[in-house]
């Protein structure tokens, strides 16, 4: 009996110093990459899409741009995507990532993924990180097939106050818009302002109609200077279903 307990002693302590194996997740699954990122604080990120299956802000091998806004110090951005809009777009188990590539707008103010033609619906999410945060945006619902992003920068009218100019577009009648995004850039396509607004008009820069304000400070046009005003109409499921831009001239 006594040999017996001297042998098991032994055997005991190498079990309880086995390791316990660390399963990795996958985190081309959506659901996996934030629970591996499940230690930083979790925040939202702004974010639409909008575009058709043809050509789309000048490109025809990205008829479809992912926009998004990303604040200061984000990095690692990623793209996630369903198969098809037939499935929970709050399940993050249905997202895989994406490689698609990323360009800057307005001077990087702006980024967007560079989408390829999609002749299905289905759901987008984008993340990016800050320090010690990870940030995830709303399900973004690709509908370039069955609703294209319509361009209205006929119906744009621009009523010219000095360095003030006001711009409406009551004349678009596309129903599925929420909400409004202006944004004012210069010649070198280096952003000047941003706005939201659920108003079809706004003045630049009155703040008195802007729900949210993405400019770090007050603009200010120039005189006798020229700008570029372009205007995104974004549905509730973040679709961007009108687009326009328009080039201003200042007195």
């Amino acid at each position: 009996m006594k040999f017996l307990f001297v042998v098991l002693i032994p055997s005991l302590l190498f079990i309880g110093c086995v390791k316990e194996k660390v399963v990795k997740y996958d985190s081309t699954i959506l659901e996996n990459y934030l629970e591996e990122n499940s230690t930083l604080s979790s925040a939202e990120l702004i974010a639409c899409a909008g575009g058709n299956n043809t050509s789309f802000m000048g490109s025809q091998e990205f008829p479809i741009g992912i926009f998004f806004y990303p604040i200061n110090g984000a990095c690692e951005f990623r793209c996630y995507e369903t198969e098809d809009v037939n499935v929970d777009p709050n399940d993050f188990s249905n997202y895989t990532l994406q490689s698609y590539s990323v360009s800057d707008l307005f001077g990087g103010k702006l980024k967007k993924f560079n989408h390829p033609t999609s002749f299905n619906e289905k759901w987008v999410m984008v993340t990016y990180k800050t320090l010690g945060k990870i940030h995830k945006c709303n399900p973004i619902r690709i509908k370039a097939s069955v609703s294209p992003t319509n361009d209205i920068s006929n119906v744009i009218v621009v009523t010219e106050s000095g360095v003030n100019p006001s711009f409406n577009w009551e004349n678009d009648n596309v129903p599925n818009n929420v909400i409004f995004f202006s944004v004012v850039s210069d010649e070198q396509d280096d952003f000047v302002s941003g706005t939201y607004t659920y108003d079809q008009f706004w003045t630049f820069y009155d703040l008195s109609n802007v729900v949210l304000n993405i400019t770090e400070s007050t603009p200010v046009l120039q005189a006798n200077s020229s700008y570029y005003y372009t205007m995104m109409g974004v549905s509730v499921d973040n679709w961007v279903h009108s687009m326009a831009m328009k080039k201003i001239v200042t007195p």
